[in-house]
């Protein structure tokens, strides 16, 4: 396992080297700390085995800071989530080995983060909404550190699962996803032009909604345009000149999307959605 993943590591870099740079901002992007955290923990052991734990890390991606959004994964799950969904909860706890992250105790779930509440919510969410082929083919723009492939892997199990990121996070990514040997993953840098035609699914859980206007387009046109179905967690929030709702919804439409919107899926708390200025938005092209 070890020389796999620095073979695959090696690999990953040499590939990173030879990308041509392009502007690029995101809020995570310009978190020096975070980006440290990334990079030691794909480098360091010890940092692997603490990097959900810390704080510059945990703040961006586990959601540390509590609300109302992360009480109302448990609700969603327990009330709304498929059974199969339910019945690979064991599995998904596999997900919290790694990290060390803070974890709930969920009256009849057990133990589990933040993040990966979230991703079980998204792949059930996914899972509902679409009828997808056996062998489909996956793109997650922002990949956090891989545990949304993990558990799509387990409960829709694709053949092509392509992750665009920043160059430190996909290291881990990297890391994460040989430790929990989740074949056909593919880290592609940033500004790298999707290597096939068409996909069946993208997925994107607010990292749009962090980066700023080019490069939410280059995304658009490179890799959303060639999306037969999506899936994007959007808010109209960040320091960056960045498309709004209205913006985006309107290159959807130019690229011949019709989508449906959404409220963002895990809200079943009161009217908490209007605090946190958020929507899904999602199309299937093949209905």
């Amino acid at each position: 396992m070890k020389t796999r993943f620095i073979i695959s590591l090696l690999i990953f870099s040499a590939n990173l080297l030879e990308a041509k740079e392009t502007p690029h901002k995101s809020i995570s992007g310009q978190n020096a700390r975070y980006l440290k955290v990334c990079r030691d923990a794909a480098y360091k052991s010890p940092a692997f085995k603490r990097f959900r734990s810390i704080s510059d890390y945990a703040m961006l991606i586990e959601n540390a800071s509590g609300g109302e959004l992360i009480k109302s994964f448990p609700n969603y799950i327990k009330n709304f989530a498929l059974s199969k969904t339910v019945s690979l909860l064991p599995e998904f706890k596999r997900l919290d080995l790694y990290g060390n992250p803070f974890k709930h105790e969920i009256p009849g779930l057990g133990l589990f983060s933040n993040s990966t509440l979230r991703y079980i919510v998204v792949a059930d969410q996914i899972s509902r909404l679409f009828n997808l082929p056996k062998d489909y083919k996956c793109v997650e723009i922002g990949g956090g550190f891989g545990g949304q492939s993990y558990i799509i892997s387990q409960l829709l199990p694709f053949s092509k699962y392509y992750i665009y990121d920043l160059p430190e996070v996909e290291m881990l990514i990297t890391k994460m996803t040989n430790n929990l040997s989740i074949d056909n993953v593919v880290c592609l840098d940033k500004n790298e032009e999707l290597p096939i035609d068409t996909i069946d699914l993208v997925i994107s859980n607010y990292f749009l909604s962090e980066c700023d206007r080019s490069t939410q387009i280059s995304y658009l046109k490179r890799v959303i345009s060639k999306a037969k179905r999506g899936y994007i967690l959007f808010k109209d929030k960040n320091p960056f000149d960045h498309l709004s709702f209205g913006d985006f919804i309107e290159h959807l439409s130019a690229y011949g999307i019709r989508p449906t919107i959404h409220q963002e899926p895990t809200f079943c708390v009161g009217d908490s959605l209007r605090n946190f200025n958020a929507i899904l938005i999602t199309w299937d092209k093949t209905v």
